[in-house]
């Protein structure tokens, strides 16, 4: 039920970053960052709001509800930073920064599974739903630090 959501949710930034237009200047790339990051919101919002009556519409058992609520909480902390999350290292990739765009994906990946392995240690089930905010919330830091120093 959540990759349904997420999916959903991701779905507008995804439109955003095939576009070559956003690519071209500063200008065009921090209005697609900053025009993600509201739609993000809006959709994070909704989320929050009618989890319920969204996770209802896939399964009527009240505990697959009800989990599928709290993990969407969860996961709700890093969901309006979908459009860093993927715009700038397409950007990246799209300045001649493949080998970086590349290394960071890989080094995201790793510190995930270093963190839900991590997690599940220290907090069972709850710390798998934590690492992946806590992972996108790190690497949005790092993305947006290296956007600024190779551009500003």
């Amino acid at each position: 039920m959540n990759l349904i959501v997420y999916l959903i949710m991701i779905f507008p930034v995804i439109i955003i970053s095939l576009k070559k237009d956003f690519y071209k200047s500063k200008k065009h790339f921090i209005f697609a960052l900053i025009l993600s990051s509201i739609i993000e919101i809006i959709l994070s919002i909704i989320l929050y709001i009618f989890s319920e009556n969204i996770f209802s519409l896939f399964s009527n058992t009240s505990g697959v509800v009800n989990y599928a609520i709290y993990a969407s909480k969860i996961l709700f902390v890093s969901s309006s930073l979908y459009g860093f999350k993927i715009l700038i290292p397409s950007y990246l990739f799209h300045k001649k920064f493949k080998k970086k765009s590349a290394t960071l994906i890989l080094l995201k990946i790793a510190v995930c599974i270093i963190l839900i392995f991590a997690g599940y240690h220290m907090f069972n089930v709850k710390g798998i739903f934590y690492a992946f905010p806590a992972t996108d919330l790190i690497f949005c830091i790092i993305y947006s630090i290296i956007f600024i120093r190779n551009n500003f």
